[in-house]
């Protein structure tokens, strides 16, 4: 069942001009306590003029519209799961861009269930720790919350701006690993479809004949295991759709091991182990990324280690990582 969320919006009177976000908030609600209010702000549920506002001791000015999503019990609950970014989890750190190495099971961005952690939240908490409050951070893609590795936000307006306009230009180059179901028996192959938005009831993503929009990946076959019919098969999107990489190699024939929306369960008939190991979470791994930060300059090329669960798999099948 959805949880109940509660929308307010308010709009600052001139007496509440230049007062804390978190103060503005204390006098609005007078029912939530202020450690309830930082959560909020923490999670992701507070907005001004339609932008998502986080810093506490950010000043609000007369006129501006403020609109708070939250749920007090779902606010009132322990995380299911704590994260805590390590300093070796962050792979790239110049130049007002950061990336990290995003662990499976945590979303990207904040989710309507806040009583879950979220990428952004662990990364102010890693900037508030090493003394860096930096007030801007902006992610600048998405991956699947069980999808893995490497995650990209930008510290300043300007970056944010110039790395969206090199993805929007097909300029940045990613590549992820899957370790997928079944032995393709052609080194290379590409999937090319037409693929719908995101099916507000069922979650997925679904190939359509029209009205969806275009999607390509390559793909190449760099492992295969015959005694545990399972591959490593690593992949190159030319385009960004959601889901797009689950969706292709469903398609073709080699679903992502643990992948609980596309795989129909086809795991079933694997290996006892290979099948304990696919159950924390689905095998697909965005293990590179190059991305253009100036018209001079060559990309910046960054690369993020698997995490245990797919090293593991890697080793049963005799794959070098």
């Amino acid at each position: 069942m959805t949880k109940a969320l509660t929308i307010k919006e308010f709009i600052v009177s001139p007496g509440q001009s230049k007062a804390r976000i978190d103060l503005f908030l204390s006098s609005v609600l007078p029912e939530v306590s202020r450690r309830k209010i930082r959560q909020i702000l923490d999670v992701g549920g507070c907005y001004v003029n339609n932008k998502r506002m986080h810093i506490a001791s950010r000043l609000v000015n007369a006129g501006d519209k403020v609109r708070v999503e939250f749920n007090l019990e779902a606010l009132s609950k322990t995380r299911q799961k704590t994260f805590t970014l390590r300093d070796e989890d962050i792979l790239y750190d110049e130049k007002n861009l950061i990336a990290i190495n995003k662990p499976p099971g945590l979303p990207s961005q904040a989710t309507r269930d806040q009583d879950v952690m979220h990428a952004e939240v662990c990364l102010r908490r890693w900037l508030k720790s090493s003394d860096r409050a930096n007030g801007t951070v902006i992610l600048l893609h998405r991956l699947d919350k069980e999808t893995s590795g490497i995650l990209l936000f930008a510290m300043s307006n300007n970056v944010s701006t110039w790395v969206t306009d090199q993805f929007r230009a097909k300029k940045v180059k990613k590549t992820y690993w899957a370790i997928c179901r079944g032995l393709p028996t052609e080194s290379n192959f590409k999937i090319e479809c037409y693929l719908s938005s995101i099916d507000k009831k069922t979650g997925k993503v679904s190939p359509v004949r029209s009205g969806g929009k275009q999607s390509r990946t390559e793909f190449v076959t760099r492992y295969r295991c015959d005694e545990l019919n399972i591959s490593l098969i690593e992949c190159y999107p030319e385009t960004g759709r959601s889901h797009q990489i689950r969706v292709h190699l469903n398609m073709a024939g080699f679903p992502i091991l643990g992948d609980k929306k596309y795989g129909d369960g086809s795991d079933r008939g694997l290996r006892k182990d290979v099948l304990e190991i696919a159950a924390f979470h689905h095998m697909l791994h965005a293990r590179a990324i190059e991305v253009p930060l100036d018209a001079e300059q060559m990309p910046v090329k960054i690369t993020a280690e698997p995490p245990p669960e797919f090293l593991r798999l890697l080793a049963l099948m005799g794959a070098n990582s």
